[in-house]
Parts: structure tokens; C-alpha cells; sequence
């Protein structure tokens, strides 16, 4: 027998006939106590109101299975009794199965109840909904995500299926197809527009959801919606908490029993103790983002790690968007101190209206004697910069957003940024801080392509920074070397480094990473470059020269001259 069905109704049903069974229930509990008497009619009334409950499961089942089945949007779905039995949970079954796998509904580790509300927001995704059913809400199932981290990783399992839908839409965009006229580049342009499209032609809540439905592959596709990219992430994350936590509970029994061994050298066996910091240090990071509702659009847990972090949504208010670009040592447990460097920035702000991104989208290098003189690294992490760059340009404009934007890369991370205007990065400024140079192949503005004819760029390095060795050292072989120093670089400003926040020069070693301190002068003139604010130009160091017992020391203590006020564009 063919049966057809319409969700709404249904969905109608099951809320109008559980309002009907509380009805039932407090009329009946109102006579029951404003009659002296006893009144036999009432007496059948419990187990009417327990029929009419019972029956709602089964009519929630029927709406989740004609909602999966709807794989058109046509409001309606049809299909053939298995028999002339009305087992609408076997049904069900199959239908969850052929579209979400066998194991699925096991593996996600809800109850019947959670499971079956958690359906019926998947299969509305799509679809037209009367406006007095209620739904799952995207915060509800990101709570429920959290609290089942096997939910959430069988979600991350999931791959989209061909189809007239959402979820059909997403396969096409994976697929392979012939090259367009304009090349592979011409085909992901188009693609980014039409995921963004895909993602705005839905009801904000059901973009969430899609979004958190296959976190995978929606976690990292082009042109998402930043939001969308972080539903999904969040998916990711709370796997990979699960994750971390098995393996620190891993790490610390094998700690334990290795200081039992007999060890020759004393040291008991403590080569754990690195590995078991940097995992603490994950689960912290995960946490927070997770308690904090932090919004991730990349996510790779894997080796060192890679995360993109939004402090703050692109709004049609933004001004600026600030995307910083940490260097050596940069990784998941590192992750949150270059995340508060970027937040000092946009909580400067006192209109909101800067938003910072921390870029840490791949691998950088582990030691500045070992990795940091190789450019593998950046030449690997441009063209991802460069092409995340138009997913922050697509936001701003789709926003309408008048916001200019600054691409700044601190140490390596400013040999990624110079490598990423080889592959046509979208910027309005960028700003090389305590930079290793312009980018490997990047000797002199001939070297970048047109497209970067029009981006005004700063540079600040401060007087004693060791990182001055590798600015402008030649490159001696193919993956040696970070192209030019930025601070000469043809029509480049460079900055004031300037003072410490109690007056004394920031300069010397640990001027690389003290120009970050909020409220000194460099802080001051970064903070104007991401906000187009008033700058001051480089202001050469001067020397006092002390004889002493041992010789000549010589130490700064101030400026020869007084720099420029520049005002930003």
C-alpha cells in the first residue's frame, strides 16, 4: 500500500496533540477539585490522556521520516507500506540508515527522544515549515553536540549525498569537473560564490544546522559564511577534546609507570612530561572555545595544528579587519597567547568596529636555528592565506561592509604574508612586524604581481632584533632564504618601534616579541595601521658609549631624531 504524507501536518499534529493531552488533563484535574462528589466520567480520562501521549512518538517518527524522504522540498513525501504492517520505527530505521549509514543512530549515543527531535531539524533543512511548528534551534543542538562527543563524532562522519536539496548542492560542489576557460581558479571562485549563495538562501537557523550536519566538509569549504564555518568547527572540536583527553589520560599512565623504571642517567623517565604540557594545554584551548562560543573557520588538530580564530562577526558597521600572522614555535598549544595579541587590538577599539583574525592556518616552524631559515614553510602557507583572503573580502562585501583590511605577519609569519601576495592575497595594507623578510622570491616590487599594485605596506623592526640576520640574507638555494629586508623594500613605511609602556627603548632581543606589549608605541602604531589611524615613522637609536674596567659598553638610551606623522589610508 502507498502512503503519502505531509511533515507539516504532521509536526502540527504532534504539538496540537500534546497541547490537547495537557488540556485534557488539567480540565479533568479542575472538576476532579471543584466537585464534593466523586464524578465516574472522569475516571476514564487518565488513560485517554496517556493514549493521546503515546501516540505522539509514533507521529513525530512519521514527520522525521517524511521530512527525510522529502528529499525534493515538495512538502510531501510517499512510500510503500512494507507489508500491511504499520511499523512506522523500522520505517524510520531504514530511511535513517540509507541516509546517514547503518550505524548512525547507534553510534550517536542519544536516546530515543534526542534522536528523534535531532532528525526532524535534519531532514527541515530545505524546507518550509508552518510558522507555529517548533524545531530543534541551532543552540540546542550545539549543546546536545557537546554533551555527546559521540554525536559529534558521527557527524564528522558523514559525507553529503546527491540530491535536489542543501545536501545536494554541497556534493556538487566537491565534485570534479573540466576545466573552466579561466582555469582551475576561475572554477573555485565560482564555487565559493555558490556555496555562499547556498548558505544565505537558507533561514539562518537551517544554515547552522546544515552546517553542524557534515562539519567535514562544511568546516572547510570556500566562501561558507564565517558563522556556518564555526557551527561546523565546533562539531570538530568537541571530537577532538574527546580526543585529547583520551590521550593525555594515555600519556600521564605511561608517565606513571615509567618512574618506576631503572634509569641510568636519574632523569625517571620524564621525556613525557613535554607531550603531556602540550596536550593540558589543547584541552585548555578546546575548552574555552567550547565555553566561550569562540568562532573557528579552520580546524586541523593534526601534528602541530592549524586554527583560524574571528574574535569578533563582520558587520555591516566594520571598519577594519586586522588578520594576524604568528611565526616560529606557533602552534595548538601556543595557539591562545597569539589569539590574545590580536584581541588587544579589537577591544582598543571603542566603536567595535575592528574585527581581528589569528591565522595559524598550517604548519610553521618548530626552532629558529633548525626550520626557521628554510622557506618551505611559507612558500606551503601562502596560496592557503592567499585564498583564505578572498573568503574575508567575500564576508565584508555580502555584510555590506565598508572595511579595509591589513594582512599583518609577525616574525616567519611575515615571510607567509609576502608569499601570499604572490598568489594574489586581496589586502588593503600590509604590515611586516619584526618580519624575516618580503617572502622567498620576493627581491624587489617587480617581483609581485599585478594585483598588489594597489596594497600600501608598513614595516617595524626594532633596532637589535636578531631578526635582522635573516632580513635580505641571500637566497643560497631553493628553500633558503625570505626574500627581501621589508624594511627597505620600494614604498614601504617603516614604523616606529618607540618605547615600552614605562618609557624605556624597546629594543634588543627581546624587542621581537615585547612590541606586542599593549600600549607601547609599536602597539600604538600596529593598532592605527589595522584601524587606519595616525602613524609615526622610524626614528633612528642613539648610543651612549661607556669605558669601563672591561672594555666599551654600549647601551640606547633614546632617539637621534623625531619621525613623521603619517595618517593611514
Amino acid at each position: 500500500m502507498k502512503v503519502e504524507v505531509e511533515h507539516g501536518k504532521l509536526l502540527i499534529a504532534v504539538a496540537r496533540l500534546g497541547g490537547l493531552a495537557d488540556e485534557v488533563e488539567r480540565g479533568r484535574a479542575r472538576a476532579s477539585a471543584g466537585t464534593p462528589v466523586d464524578l465516574p466520567s472522569l475516571d476514564v480520562l487518565p488513560a485517554k490522556v496517556a493514549w493521546m501521549c503515546a501516540q505522539v512518538p509514533d507521529l513525530e517518527d512519521l514527520a522525521a521520516l517524511a521530512l527525510l524522504l522529502d528529499t525534493g522540498g515538495t512538502g510531501s513525501a510517499a512510500f510503500e507500506m512494507p507489508g500491511d504492517t504499520w511499523d512506522v520505527e523500522a520505517m524510520l530505521d531504514g530511511a535513517v540508515a540509507a541516509r546517514f549509514g547503518p550505524d548512525f543512530a547507534t553510534d550517536s549515543g542519544l536516546d530515543d527522544d534526542q534522536l528523534r527531535a535531532l532528525l526532524i531539524a535534519f531532514g527541515s533543512v530545505g524546507k518550509t515549515l508552518p510558522p507555529e511548528v517548533d524545531v530543534m534551534t541551532p543552540g540546542e543542538l550545539r549543546t546536545l553536540v557537546v554533551e555527546h562527543p559521540d554525536l559529534a563524532r558521527a557527524l564528522t562522519g558523514l559525507s553529503p549525498r546527491p540530491g535536489a536539496g542543501p545536501e545536494g548542492t554541497i556534493f556538487s560542489l566537491l565534485q570534479p569537473v573540466l576545466t573552466a576557460p579561466g582555469g582551475g581558479a576561475e572554477i573555485h571562485e565560482e564555487r565559493r560564490i555558490a556555496a555562499r549563495d547556498l548558505f544565505e538562501s537558507l533561514p539562518s537557523d537551517q544554515a547552522s544546522i546544515l552546517a553542524m550536519m557534515f562539519p567535514s566538509t562544511v568546516g572547510t569549504l570556500s566562501g561558507v559564511p564565517f558563522s556556518n564555518l564555526a557551527a561546523a568547527n565546533t562539531v570538530r572540536i568537541v571530537v577532538a577534546l574527546d580526543d585529547e583527553r583520551t590521550n593525555l589520560s594515555d600519556l600521564e599512565a605511561r608517565h606513571e609507570h615509567h618512574q618506576h623504571d631503572w634509569d641510568f642517567l636519574g632523569r625517571n623517565n620524564d621525556d613525557l612530561e613535554g607531550p603531556i604540557e602540550d596536550s593540558g594545554r589543547r584541552i585548555d584551548l578546546y575548552e574555552s572555545i567550547l565555553r566561550d562560543d569562540r568562532q573557528i573557520l579552520f580546524f586541523d588538530p593534526s601534528g602541530d595544528g592549524a586554527m583560524v580564530e574571528i574574535d569578533r562577526p563582520v558587520t555591516a558597521s566594520t571598519q577594519n579587519v586586522g588578520v594576524l600572522v604568528p611565526g616560529t614555535t606557533s602552534d595548538l598549544p601556543s595557539f591562545d597567547g597569539n589569539a590574545r595579541r590580536s584581541r588587544t587590538f579589537s577591544d582598543a577599539d571603542p566603536d567595535g568596529a575592528l574585527s581581528m583574525i589569528t591565522w595559524m592556518g598550517g604548519d610553521l616552524p618548530d626552532s629558529i636555528g633548525r626550520d626557521a631559515p628554510f622557506a618551505n614553510y611559507a612558500i606551503d602557507l601562502g596560496p592557503g592565506l592567499a585564498d583564505f583572503s578572498h573568503d574575508v573580502r567575500l564576508e565584508i562585501e555580502r555584510a555590506g561592509s565598508p572595511a579595509r583590511t591589513t594582512y599583518a605577519g609577525h616574525s616567519y609569519g611575515g615571510a607567509v604574508v609576502g608569499r601570499s601576495e604572490l598568489h594574489a592575497l586581496d589586502a588593503d595594507r600590509v604590515l611586516h612586524i619584526e618580519s624575516a623578510g618580503m617572502g622567498h622570491d620576493v627581491h624587489d616590487a617587480g617581483d609581485l604581481p599585478s594585483s598588489q599594485s594597489g596594497v600600501d605596506r608598513y614595516s617595524m623592526t626594532a633596532p637589535g632584533d636578531l631578526i635582522e640576520l635573516a632580513q635580505g640574507a641571500p637566497q643560497v638555494t631553493d628553500n633558503i632564504g625570505h626574500g627581501a629586508d621589508p624594511d627597505d623594500f620600494p614604498g614601504t613605511v617603516r614604523l616606529h618601534t618607540g618605547d615600552k609602556v614605562g618609557g624605556t627603548p624597546n629594543t634588543g632581543v627581546g624587542s621581537h616579541t615585547s612590541v606586542f606589549q599593549e600600549g607601547s608605541d609599536a602597539w600604538q602604531n600596529m593598532y592605527a595601521v589595522f584601524t587606519g589611524g595616525k602613524v609615526e615613522t622610524y626614528r633612528s637609536p642613539n648610543y651612549e658609549h661607556v669605558f669601563t674596567g672591561r672594555g666599551v659598553a654600549t647601551y640606547q638610551d633614546g632617539w637621534n631624531d623625531d619621525g613623521e606623522k603619517v595618517d593611514i589610508p
